[in-house]
């Protein structure tokens, strides 16, 4: 996203509305919906307000000296900047009195007179919005505080701030995630981001915001959400087309290449075949599809990163860099293949503690990130046309409905939609075939979907599932000391392993499930808020997520989504590589029993694509053995049990190693 000071979490708004709001695309941007004169511009209105907040936040910064090192500065952060600024965007803020809600109270600083009593919360500079204070102070952290308040009144918004950030929260009682958009208001003010302040007084002025406590619904900035779950909904329609048609550019791009002798050298010895082709541009797709995420999350370093090497990372190395160049058509040059050397400079930069240490970064490592992992690509040559366009083609996209670019937003892209990604891409197979002397990659219709049964599970289906039959099992585990350490061990205690796992949305969906309880046990709060949350997330991920697919193009997808919810900065992704397995689980017999009476004859039931003729020929043969019984039999105590023990033990002893040097996490 090209605002620097501005991150969206969740669903709430996304970074295609941002951009029809700077360009007055979306309606009620004239003067009369701000409330002004109608000869009033409202552009001058904004760069008065960018004056006056800029004189404010200068009277602020002397305020803050003045505070001793253990004081919070909530007078001064109320007094001298957030009620004054909040003044400027059209908001009566006054000092409210706590509000009592199920008992439970509800400590708001403001409430804005002009809008029905509109909750603002103000706390110091010296406060996080995500942790609750040492002594004193509310109960639960300022943000945690707000989101529940919302999420049990009529209340549709509500915004908290510290005076350094800014978040407009939204009730999130009937969504998945946390929804809320956060402006960094120290980088915004200090280094004079006048664009994206333009954009937060756009989009938080007093006239965007419920008139009434119960008409959230008829609220601008509730047609803005609105605007933005459309929005996302045809990116998602497009995302799956816009992979599918990258690994053909890819691919292509690849085998063209006059550079690339080795490449095709190896395809005509059989070295390489369609398959492991496929599955190289696929895991290029999924590097870059990774690091667009984490780019626009802000999750590439820790929050304590050196700034002038974040700099220097997404000024030059950055996927999001490209992102911007894929724009200028006049760079789109075959001849030149500089770009393809600067993309994989940035993939060197994840593989290992050594490559990435002078910028502050940490290897990411895995399957997806390794050095192998895009094979022979590594050594092969893509000119600028090429790769310019494949990250056109992910960038952004044309709603067929009205014709507009539309730029997907990757910092609020639910990764379980990828699963869309993953339906789509099942219907194809890849093959080679040869034209004007050079290879190419086709995608033919294949037969792996209807053969396998592989469907996307949508989430109308996965909620009631996750619900009955979790929800239980988390209780009994919570019931069962109140010691919160006990309790914590409980949660991650819990195991769940989908055995026909596909692109993981199942697996996400239970993880979040646990892992909104583990924060909430840590944290003693109902509505954690995110840093606690993706946290645990990530520990139940890593403890109690595994699952098995015999599709390896769902293994990997399924990873690449589970690494998504989980990755935090710093830290690696290989944990996560021995919980998802390709393979295939479904078939077999549940207890060993079962075979002392023989292979069932069920087991040569006809289905599609069998050889008639071999498939009767060993019915015939098994049930003259069951008959006579003279079927070899396995000596599971001796050969199965005892290696399967063998096995279970010694992981024990590795992975107790690696959990106390802590070498994966």
């Amino acid at each position: 996203m090209k605002y620097t000071t501005i991150r969206i979490e969740g669903a709430i708004l996304s970074a295609d509305i941002l951009d029809k709001i700077e360009q007055g695309e979306l309606g009620a941007q004239l003067a009369k919906d701000f409330g002004f004169d109608a000869k009033i511009k409202v552009k001058d209105e904004i760069a008065r307000a960018w004056a006056d907040a800029q004189d404010l936040w200068r009277i602020f910064k002397r305020q803050q000296k003045k505070v001793a090192d253990q004081g919070y500065g909530t007078t001064e952060t109320r007094k001298f900047w957030m009620v004054p600024l909040l003044e400027l965007f059209g908001y009566d803020a006054q000092l409210s009195k706590a509000d009592t809600v199920n008992g439970k109270s509800y400590a708001i600083s403001h409430r804005a007179n002009n809008l029905d009593g509109f909750p603002v919360h103000i706390v110091g500079f010296n406060d996080s919005l995500d942790r609750k204070r040492e002594e004193g102070g509310t109960r639960m952290s300022p943000h945690a505080l707000l989101q529940e308040y919302i999420n049990l009144t009529e209340n549709l918004y509500t915004i908290v701030t510290n005076g350094l950030h800014l978040r407009l929260l939204r009730d999130s009682s009937r969504l998945i995630k946390l929804s809320f958009i956060e402006f960094d208001l120290e980088t915004m003010m200090d280094e004079e981001h006048y664009a994206d302040f333009a954009i937060m007084y756009r989009l938080l002025h007093s006239s965007r915001m419920p008139v009434k406590i119960d008409m959230g619904a008829d609220s601008l900035i509730e047609k803005y959400h609105q605007d933005a779950l459309d929005s996302g909904s045809r990116i998602r329609e497009g995302l799956s087309q816009a992979v599918e048609s990258s690994i053909r550019s890819l691919a292509n791009g690849f085998l063209k290449h006059p550079d690339n002798n080795e490449l095709r050298d190896k395809i005509d010895n059989n070295k390489i075949l369609p398959k492991d082709f496929y599955q190289y541009q696929l895991r290029l797709i999924y590097r870059l599809l990774f690091l667009m995420v984490i780019e626009e999350r802000s999750l590439v370093f820790p929050a304590d990163a050196d700034k002038s090497k974040r700099e220097i990372y997404y000024d030059f190395y950055s996927v999001n860099h490209l992102r911007k160049l894929c724009e200028k058509h006049y760079l789109a040059d075959q001849r030149f293949s500089d770009l393809w050397i600067a993309l994989k400079n940035t993939f060197y930069l994840f593989e290992s503690e050594t490559k990435g240490k002078h910028l502050g970064l940490k290897p990411l490592a895995g399957d997806l990130f390794g050095l192998h992992a895009i094979g022979i690509l590594n050594n092969c040559n893509l000119d600028n046309q090429i790769l310019l366009e494949c990250l056109r083609n992910l960038n952004v996209f044309i709603n067929k409905n009205t014709g507009q670019k539309m730029r997907v937003n990757y910092a609020s892209l639910n990764v379980e939609e990828f699963g869309s990604v993953y339906e789509g891409l099942l219907e194809y197979e890849p093959v080679f075939a040869k034209q004007n002397g050079f290879y190419k990659l086709d995608l033919v219709k294949g037969t792996d979907r209807s053969s396998s049964g592989s469907h996307y599970t949508p989430d109308e289906l996965v909620q009631p599932l996750i619900k009955h039959s979790l929800d239980y099992v988390i209780k009994d585990k919570l019931g069962s000391s109140d010691k919160i350490s006990e309790k914590e061990k409980a949660l991650l205690s819990i195991k769940v392993c989908d055995v026909a796992c596909g692109s993981g949305h199942i697996l996400l969906n239970a993880a979040r499930r646990i892992g909104t309880d583990l924060a909430r046990v840590r944290t003693g709060e109902d509505q954690p808020s995110p840093a606690p949350l993706r946290q645990a997330v990530r520990d139940v991920i890593k403890s109690s997520i595994y699952g098995v697919d015999k599709n390896p193009l769902a293994v990997e997808l399924c990873r690449v989504a589970l690494w998504l919810e989980a990755h935090n900065p710093g830290e690696p992704l290989n944990f996560l590589d021995h919980h998802i397995k390709c393979g295939d689980a479904v078939v077999g017999l549940a207890h060993k029993e079962e075979l002392e009476n023989g292979i069932a004859e069920e087991a040569f039931k006809k289905t599609p694509y069998d050889d008639k003729d071999i498939r009767a020929d060993l019915a015939k043969q098994n049930k003259r053995e069951r008959k006579n019984r003279n079927q070899t039999q396995f000596d599971f105590d001796q050969t199965v049990e005892g290696s399967v023990r063998d096995i279970s033990q010694m992981f024990e002893r590795v992975f107790s190693v690696v959990v106390r040097n802590s070498f994966f996490y």
